[in-house]
């Protein structure tokens, strides 16, 4: 698990804390426009995972949470000893290998055999417009390194024991999503859920974090 922090000020006392999905680097949220006072770190790459420990935050007021996509089960794994002041999940469960709430496990295979094929991501909208295609400073995965995350994260999401759920506060779903499917998010989040018109690539409308803040 990869740390990139895009803001960081010895004056600020609250922090933006971004749990990025498969295949995703800061780049997804480097354009949006952080308000001051806010430190932002990403988290992203995950071949590996590990806790975040409350001490390496501790001169922060307040964090706030956004998990993506697979993100959100990430950060259920590693994100449980922070005082999260608000959990935002967006476009994700914490279940995402379940033909109930996140994606059928033959899907995942599938996805990790054309990835090792053919290159590139296999999660992309089609359906997405181009110009919603995130960018930046931040080199973007390998088909190999795509292929081994995601096969580590398919693997660690039916092995792993369950952690205690996050205190999530909100959930939002794209009602566009081709990846995780609306009416499986709807039926876990229930009455967390907020439905948005957007793809599975949340960002480029900002008001989905900043609202939250």
């Amino acid at each position: 698990m990869k740390e990139a922090w895009l803001v960081q000020s010895p004056g600020n006392r609250c922090l933006l804390l971004f749990m990025l999905g498969w295949g995703a680097t800061p780049n997804a949220v480097q354009q949006l426009p952080f308000p001051e006072g806010f430190d932002v770190v990403c988290y992203y790459d995950h071949r590996t995972l590990r806790p975040l420990a409350a001490e390496d935050f501790s001169c922060y007021e307040r964090i706030y949470l956004f998990a993506w996509s697979f993100g959100v089960w990430v950060a259920e794994q590693s994100c449980q000893g922070l005082p999260l002041h608000r959990a935002v999940a967006v476009n994700g469960t914490p279940y995402p290998a379940s033909p109930q709430y996140g994606l059928r496990l033959k899907v995942l295979q599938r996805t990790i055999r054309s990835v090792a094929a053919l290159g590139g991501n296999a999660f992309k909208d089609e359906a997405a417009p181009e110009k919603y295609a995130p960018s930046g400073d931040f080199e973007e995965p390998s088909p190999q390194q795509q292929v081994e995350e995601l096969d580590f994260l398919a693997d660690a999401c039916q092995k792993l024991p369950e952690q205690p759920h996050l205190p999530w506060h909100r959930a939002y779903i794209a009602t566009r999503d081709e990846i995780f499917p609306p009416a499986r998010m709807r039926a876990y989040w229930g009455e967390l859920g907020r439905d948005f018109e957007s793809y599975h690539f949340p960002f480029y409308t900002p008001s989905i974090v900043l609202n939250e803040l």
